[in-house]
């Protein structure tokens, strides 16, 4: 009787022991690219600085696809910098980034990754809408888009393409000075009018979506 008792005891020791021993397994955490925005400039000699997560600003990333039926087409990423409680926004655009459609419907993460690090990339020219290089577009508190041309100087400071399991990313930082425009038409004359702004020492952190 003794022996059973004992042996009984120690069977429960062991199953104590193992419990106690048994390993809790926790998922390495996934991967998850740092995304930021920020914007400063002197836009017709006010200071405008928008920050992420103040007043409601965050960023987003589209892209423009231009199909040739004759020729490769090409990809004009954007990134915008917006609030739901305010007007005012930046929105910067850089392309044109070439591949074909009937292959891929978005370029290529290498072809994507060679374009933004490339150095003639680095240090862009400015160009309408951004179909061959930089452009940059700014709203007002009225809602008044104004956007620039091909005059202006852009450089990007910092450059790095990321990926996570949401996609793929090119996260920068660029410094640039241009003119933009707004053009409306003067109803009395019937004449279209044309304004512009000069934007100084402007410098944004931002991120363009494959």
């Amino acid at each position: 009787m003794n022996y059973i008792l004992k042996s009984v005891a120690v069977l429960s020791l062991g199953i104590a022991f193992f419990s106690c021993n048994k390993r809790e397994i926790i998922p390495a955490p996934t991967p998850k690219v740092d995304l930021k925005n920020h914007f400063y400039g002197k836009v017709n000699g006010t200071d405008i600085e928008l920050t992420q997560n103040v007043n409601g600003y965050t960023g987003t990333s589209g892209v423009d696809l231009i199909v040739n039926a004759n020729s490769l087409d090409s990809a004009i990423y954007h990134s915008i910098f917006s609030s739901t409680s305010s007007m005012q926004q930046v929105n910067i655009s850089h392309g044109s980034i070439v591949f074909d459609a009937n292959a891929s419907e978005r370029p290529a993460v290498s072809t994507f990754e060679s374009f933004y690090l490339s150095g003639p990339s680095l240090v862009p020219s400015f160009s309408i809408n951004g179909l061959s290089g930089f452009s940059f577009t700014f709203t007002d508190g009225s809602g008044k888009e104004w956007a620039s041309k091909t005059v202006g100087t852009a450089k990007y400071t910092q450059m790095a393409v990321e990926s996570d399991e949401s996609g793929d990313y090119a996260k920068y930082r660029v410094e640039f000075d241009t003119r933009i425009y707004y053009s409306y038409l003067d109803v009395p004359t019937q004449t279209t009018i044309t304004d512009s702004m000069e934007v100084v020492d402007a410098v944004y952190t931002g991120w363009y979506k494959r």
